[in-house]
């Protein structure tokens, strides 16, 4: 009797599951929707077109102005609009039987040319000694230029004025830019050229080391051609006394009356970094990658986070949760290739760019890899342009970038957008070996669909880990 009771509960309580999801099957096959993630209504966009983003009932019949727009099973839908100067005004229609749903949109395309420094380029003459107050703050050729090396804190500059919230400061034989908030009015002396007497080398089991003592901790410009490593210490001069070099083939000579240069050549540059340990330069070498994964140090970067959504697909899953999806999945991949694995998060939380960087320091890894998924500037159509993309900043990055690319467009099926060099922060450090991976587009509906499916965001994974392993197994 009381096994036929038990029994009749669980039918009763399967009829009650099964009734719920045919109602809510039901629902979801006649009630109809309209949700438009992009663009914001009203915006301003200085383009001649834009696309429209968003989701409405998979059976519904939609138009934007009057013109049918394809609706993807999953409800998404994405159309491109083109736009004219002023004033548009965009009807969107959602049909579903007798349920129509209606959305008015205006969108303003400036008609005049955007001032691209409003601010003017008033500068204010002031010859002052300033001290770097950042860990890593960007020199630039002109103001929100081009990037230079980053200069470390404590570094002395001697400034000739501000210019555009920049103090510009000398360079060599010319000049560079750094943001007044980077920096700081010091006591210190500067101006007067110092002399580098002596230049030392040691070594460690993983690194090799180029230290020289100076008067004060000067700009120093370290850059990355090919096997060779540069660098420039300004308003220095060498009269070099004591030499014991253990290191390799070194160059170094007085680049011109402001600067001294030392040129380091290797067959293979995996990493570096530079920094002044009190008033002494220290430049820190990797030494060559043995060819295997097993013992390596993977620091893994699910893009974004938190308030961080990153770009948005059609039925409104952030960026930032297909980014650490596909990493969780990586980071078991390469964990069974046998490496050590770390993340600079392991849930939904924000986390500064400068942060993830300092984070894979501390772990001493060797490889540093952002995953991402990309969108688009309104002007572009996302039917046009869409797949996988890989950049790198420093050149000993290209071969990473290289392979991860290539195994990826293998596991993915996306079209192959190649390699880029990138200036992000996530792709400048010099140690470790640090790229950029966008996997696919969230604003193209194919790929979106296929970036939220757990086996291909495992599939993914598994050729980024490919890619990883190859870069190991063919160092040399």
């Amino acid at each position: 009797m009381f096994n036929l009771l038990n029994n009749m509960k669980k039918l009763v309580f399967i009829l009650i599951l099964l009734g719920s999801v045919f109602i809510a099957l039901y629902a979801s096959a006649t009630n109809n929707k309209l949700v438009v993630v992009y663009p914001k209504n009203g915006a301003s966009i200085n383009a001649n077109s834009t696309f429209f983003v968003g989701n409405t009932n998979p059976n519904a019949k939609m138009t934007i102005n009057g013109q049918p727009v394809k609706v993807y099973p999953n409800g998404a839908f994405v159309r491109v609009f083109s736009l004219k100067k002023g004033k548009n005004e965009i009807i969107l229609v959602s049909k579903l039987n007798d349920d129509e749903k209606i959305i008015k949109y205006y969108l303003f395309v400036p008609t005049l040319a955007k001032k691209t420094n409003p601010a003017g380029n008033y500068f204010a003459e002031k010859d002052e000694t300033v001290i770097v107050t950042e860990t890593e703050a960007p020199l630039r050729k002109t103001p929100y230029g081009d990037r230079l090396t980053p200069v470390k804190k404590g570094m002395i500059c001697q400034s000739v004025g501000v210019l555009n919230n920049h103090y510009k400061v000398k360079y060599g034989n010319g000049f560079a830019y750094i943001l007044k908030n980077f920096a700081a009015v010091s006591d210190e002396i500067s101006g007067q050229k110092q002399v580098a007497k002596h230049i030392a080398f040691h070594e460690d089991k993983k690194s090799m080391y180029i230290s020289i003592p100076l008067e004060q901790a000067v700009l120093a410009d370290v850059s990355n051609e090919k096997n060779i490593l540069r660098v420039k210490l300004d308003n220095t001069y060498f009269d070099f006394q004591n030499i014991n070099n253990n290191i390799g083939e070194l160059e170094y000579f007085n680049f011109d009356e402001n600067s001294l240069s030392i040129a380091v050549k290797s067959d293979i540059i995996n990493g570096y970094d530079y920094y002044y340990e009190g008033n002494k330069f220290v430049l820190k070498i990797k030494k060559p990658f043995t060819n295997y994964i097993e013992g390596k140090t993977v620091v893994i970067d699910p893009g974004h986070g938190g308030k961080e959504l990153g770009s948005v697909g059609p039925t409104e899953i952030p960026e930032k949760d297909v980014n650490l999806q596909i990493s969780r999945y990586l980071k078991d991949e390469l964990i069974k290739a046998g490496a050590h694995v770390y993340m600079t998060r392991e849930k939904d939380e924000y986390v500064d760019l400068y942060d993830r960087v300092e984070y894979a320091k501390k772990k001493k890894a060797d490889i540093l890899i952002s995953i991402h998924n990309n969108a688009l500037p309104d002007g572009q159509n996302p039917y046009i342009k869409h797949g996988t993309e890989t950049y790198y900043y420093q050149p000993q990055a290209i071969k990473l970038a290289q392979y991860v690319q290539k195994n990826l467009v293998n596991a993915n099926g996306f079209n192959d957008l190649g390699i880029k060099q990138g200036s992000f922060v996530l792709t400048r450090p010099t140690i470790p070996v640090s790229i950029l991976v966008e996997v696919g587009f969230m604003i193209n509906p194919e790929e979106y669909s296929a970036l939220l499916q757990s086996k291909n965001q495992q599939q993914y994974a598994i050729g980024i880990k490919n890619g990883i392993v190859e870069y190991f197994k063919n160092f040399s």
